[in-house]
């Protein structure tokens, strides 16, 4: 009887390491791209209106706007801004100092910017960036019950390159602030270092130019050249998207790496469950390795691979099943 258990016990042993060797699919990090860059813009500046926005949809680049709401002003631009592809990202009420809130403010920065986005932009904001990159437990607690992704702190070094490998803190990912002394060169030094790690970096920017118009305002011929360098390195395989839509991405391909399957009817069952506030519409780029016979199905239905052999399977589906590949 112990040789029976003994010999279960290490085919389920092997079962487990089969499947941490040899991935029944592999998730293509950065929805098939080498590497990503967002481009995200604080405070609700006016300037990001007349200045920013034009500039991106000229190149057909997206960014993500953290609104502050005290500083809020023409709104249906801001409107018509998200209509046209740009992201609605949450900056608090009125933009204070961590260490100057209390409880009851803390609350009161997130919630009710919250609220104000969701009625006013007509959608589930989802996103948050810390004022002045300073986080307390209390913003902590409530950004994690209203949001799935936060920008924080500036990271230092590789730490402000997010690898698809990593385990980050997703209510503390990392950004690069820009200021006005930098020239071109360290732009360009960015978006060159993310391709060559394959990894993602957040970009944080403020006012065009003038002071008056943002904190370290990037003077504008500057920024033009940062957009004509990603519009270039896009065509080379760099995914330029919004804060939120990588970070959904990649917090989605962690989900389903970490997901065990389970034996079905000679194929591999997988579930998983979807975190709370997490964007609808979210579809993970796979590849099964070495299967040309394999079938993958979700909720009844086939999926067909295009012409790169490659799959789209929704996370919302919440369950993959894998069929053959021998």
């Amino acid at each position: 009887m112990k040789k029976v258990l003994h010999a279960g016990l290490v085919c389920s042993l092997l079962t487990v390491c089969s499947w941490a060797q040899t991935p029944v699919f592999k998730i293509l990090p950065w929805n098939d791209h080498q590497a990503a860059v967002s481009l995200t813009f604080d405070d609700a500046d006016t300037v990001q209106l007349d200045r920013v926005v034009p500039e991106l949809n000229k190149r057909h680049l997206h960014g993500t706007f953290f609104l502050t709401i005290a500083r809020l002003t023409r709104i249906d631009d801001w409107r018509k801004a998200q209509q046209e592809g740009h992201e609605i990202g949450n900056h608090s009420v009125t933009h204070e100092h961590a260490a100057t809130l209390t409880k009851a403010g803390e609350e009161t920065q997130v919630e009710d910017a919250k609220k104000f986005l969701d009625s006013n932009f007509r959608t589930s904001v989802g996103i948050f960036a810390y004022p002045y990159e300073e986080s307390s437990p209390g913003l902590i607690f409530w950004v994690k019950r209203y949001d799935f992704a936060a920008r924080g702190w500036q990271g230092r070094g590789e730490a402000r390159y997010v690898k698809p490998d990593a385990d980050p803190d997703w209510y503390n990912l990392p950004s690069q602030p820009v200021y006005t002394q930098y020239g071109p060169a360290v732009y360009q030094g960015w978006v060159d270092k993310a391709l060559s790690m394959g990894a993602w970096t957040t970009i944080q920017m403020h006012g065009i130019d003038d002071p008056s118009t943002g904190w370290e305002p990037i003077p504008s011929t500057t920024f033009e050249f940062l957009l004509d360098y990603l519009q270039a390195k896009q065509r080379e395989g760099l995914w330029v998207a919004p804060f939120g839509e990588v970070a959904a991405y990649f917090r989605a391909q962690r989900i389903l790496e970490r997901t065990a399957p389970r034996p079905v009817n000679g194929g591999q069952q997988f579930t998983w469950n979807v975190p709370s506030l997490f964007p609808q519409g979210v579809v993970l780029k796979v590849r099964v390795p070495e299967a040309k016979h394999a079938q993958l199905w979700q909720g009844g239905r086939r999926l067909h691979a295009d012409r790169k052999g490659i799959y789209s399977v929704s996370f919302d589906a919440r369950e993959l099943l894998v069929e053959g590949g021998e």
